[in-house]
């Protein structure tokens, strides 16, 4: 059964995506992270869906998805980067599994869709990786943002070989010719056997036996071939019984006498075919609790062979330097058991006498009550050397075990790391989103007198808010620098000061000044009227920017900090990120963060497990950089202190 599309598919699926250049990407939507569907506005005006699943299909159709609500971080940095841009070209590149759609905006932007391994989805700019799904490094590439972005090795293209090069590629080959097309040409067995087919060739003939004729002859079958699907505006998915077996841009050979379900174009069979692809049995958990048990014991058993090996190790070094300590004592009972070896009774009355062993003349005696073995063919200085080899030997057992224990605790570690990250997923899973409302299109908060402050996430936002949400009797915030957001107040009866003054310490919170990690800043209101686009004579205004006139309400020293917690808004729990009387007029649990130097990605974390709601959620109302929790209040880890 096919589970993901091959380069001949993409041949197909490359031509069907040319309707849609031209067009322009309206939204892109990313409900999991296995799939993610670009909203396209088509140069007729009507919408089309890309459906992307990532690593295996990708196809075109008029339906979209249910908005999965909270977009996730990535869908929000393409669609801050590429929604509205043009589509102006839509390429395979070469014969690999990769689809390359060329966007243009106020910047030229390319997006790689990776349809092998794991699969990917990667923005790239001038050459430059702005941002991948995942991110990556092999050893002939690093899929990371800010990267140069490469493509992977190329796997030799069958449309521009000759039968000179096809043949010596062939005759490298130490196997059937079909696997060799499959590997070596990236066709995929299936179409490989359909190669073989048209063109007459034995499918199991080894590739080393293929002869000059029958490779042009196999060229002229695989362009012949190419032109068919390029030409095709079917699609076909092959049933065997009830079970969809393939999808296929054409009839193919190999499936004569197959049930077939002809589709009006392979985009339709695709988007068919993927809902009935056979999903892989889940393998039966293991049981982790037995598994860290037994590498608990192996833990246990090397422990002990550890501190044995010291032991003897460290008793066979004595062992030498006792002997060297004693030395002329030893050598005397040495000489005495030379004279006496071949008689045991004389043996016996040596003062300290052990045992003998007659086969190996290896004497035990005691010497002031520590017992040595003595080679009496030998010497003292043999007898200790022998003891610091057993000691060496020892060290060297000793180092091998340490190493095996490493491993074993290693091994143990990463064993609890995949539990907790499975629980940790599962939990992720389970924690469902809150509602959401209609103004988290801009940062916002409610104030500890109920008013609803808005604030701009970027520029474009920042337009959007003061022209379509800055209303008479409203009042506008900002901190008094660049770089920060605009900030409105949808005033309402029995607002005062204080959720003005609220307001100032929003817009300083989200602004550069975090970043900067300065103490304190000073914010501004002013009324609705004193906010202009009008710039002066000469003067230009960039976008989001805006002209105040008249006098400013200054709040100043305001202190830098964000809380983040958990309210309720019609009747609704919400995640909340706001000033700090904000949160403890409105709830029992929430945390006080201030600029520092914990990763805000993993305190987003932290509290997406404590909040149980989607990592997404939290990252969403973060402050714009790196963070330190200041205070914590309800929360059932004390994450002051969580590394």
């Amino acid at each position: 059964m096919k589970e993901a599309l091959s380069s001949f598919d993409l041949l197909s699926v490359t031509r069907e995506l040319q309707s849609i250049v031209g067009g322009h990407v309206d939204k892109i939507y990313h409900p999991n992270r296995e799939r993610i569907v670009f909203s396209i506005r088509t140069p007729g005006e009507s919408k089309r869906y890309l459906h992307f699943h990532v690593g295996q299909w990708l196809y075109l159709s008029d339906k979209g998805i249910e908005n999965p609500g909270q977009p996730s971080d990535f869908a929000m940095m393409l669609r801050k980067r590429i929604t509205n841009a043009k589509i102006s070209d839509i390429r395979q590149q070469g014969f690999e599994r990769i689809v390359v759609m060329t966007l243009e905006k106020e910047e030229r932007f390319e997006l790689i869709f990776e349809l092998f391994a794991e699969g990917n989805v990667i923005l790239v700019r001038d050459g430059v990786i702005v941002q991948p799904l995942t991110s990556h490094t092999w050893k002939h590439r690093d899929v990371r943002a800010r990267k140069e972005f490469v493509f992977p090795p190329p796997v030799p293209n069958p449309f521009e070989l000759d039968s000179a090069r096809l043949l010596e590629l062939l005759r490298t080959s130490d196997s059937d010719i079909v696997r060799t097309l499959a590997t070596k040409l990236n066709m995929g067995g299936r179409y490989s056997e359909e190669i073989c087919a048209r063109a007459g060739i034995d499918r199991l003939k080894k590739a080393a036996d293929i002869d000059t004729l029958e490779t042009q002859k196999m060229l002229d079958t695989i362009s012949r071939f190419r032109d068919a699907i390029v030409s095709s505006a079917r699609g076909y998915v092959v049933t065997k019984g009830s079970q969809a077996e393939d999808v296929v841009p054409i009839m193919l050979e190999t499936y004569k006498g197959s049930d077939i379900e002809e589709f009006e174009s392979f985009s339709k069979a695709i988007e068919e075919y993927v809902p009935r692809v056979r999903k892989p049995a889940k393998e039966a958990p293991k049981d982790f609790e037995k598994e860290l048990g037994k590498l608990s014991r192996k833990i246990a058993q090397q422990e002990a062979a550890i501190m044995s090996l010291q032991d003897q190790g460290r008793e066979s070094q004595i062992a030498g330097d006792a002997l060297y300590a004693k030395y002329a004592e030893v050598e005397r009972v040495l000489s005495v058991a030379k004279a006496a070896q071949r008689d045991r009774e004389a043996l016996a009355k040596i003062p300290g006498f052990f045992s003998f062993d007659q086969k190996n003349s290896l004497l035990q005696v005691l010497i002031d009550g520590s017992r040595f073995t003595l080679d009496i063919n030998g010497t003292v200085d043999s007898s200790a050397q022998r003891y610091y080899e057993e000691a060496k030997k020892s060290r060297r057992k000793l180092e091998g075990a340490l190493a095996a224990l490493e491993e074993a605790r290693k091994e143990t570690k990463a064993r609890d790391s995949k539990t907790k990250a499975r629980e940790q997923d599962d939990k992720r899973i389970r924690a469902k989103p809150t509602k959401r409302f209609w103004f988290e299109r801009f940062r916002w908060f409610i104030s500890s007198e109920g008013a609803v402050v808005l604030g701009g996430k970027d520029a474009k936002s920042n337009d959007i808010l003061v022209k379509k949400h800055l209303e008479a009797g409203d009042r506008y915030a900002h901190a008094d620098m660049h770089g920060a957001p605009s900030v409105v107040v949808k005033m309402r009866d029995g607002i005062t000061e204080k959720t003005l003054n609220e307001a100032c310490e929003f817009a300083i919170a989200t602004s550069k000044a975090w970043n900067a990690k300065i103490g304190s800043a000073a914010g501004y209101w002013v009324l609705p009227e004193q906010v202009s686009k009008t710039p002066q004579s000469g003067e230009y205004l960039a976008k989001g920017a805006f002209v105040i006139r008249g006098k400013r309400n200054y709040s100043n020293k305001l202190d830098i900090r964000l809380a983040i917690g958990e309210i309720e808004f019609e009747r609704e729990r919400k995640i909340m990120a706001g000033p700090v009387e904000a949160l403890k007029s409105r709830s029992n649990h929430y945390v006080v963060l201030r600029p520092g130097e914990r990763d805000k990605d993993l305190l987003a974390r932290l509290l997406s497990e404590e909040f149980e709601v989607p990592i997404e959620e939290v990252q969403s109302v973060m402050p714009p950089g790196d963070a330190e929790i200041l205070d914590q209040k309800g929360l059932r880890k004390n994450l002051t202190f969580s590394k």
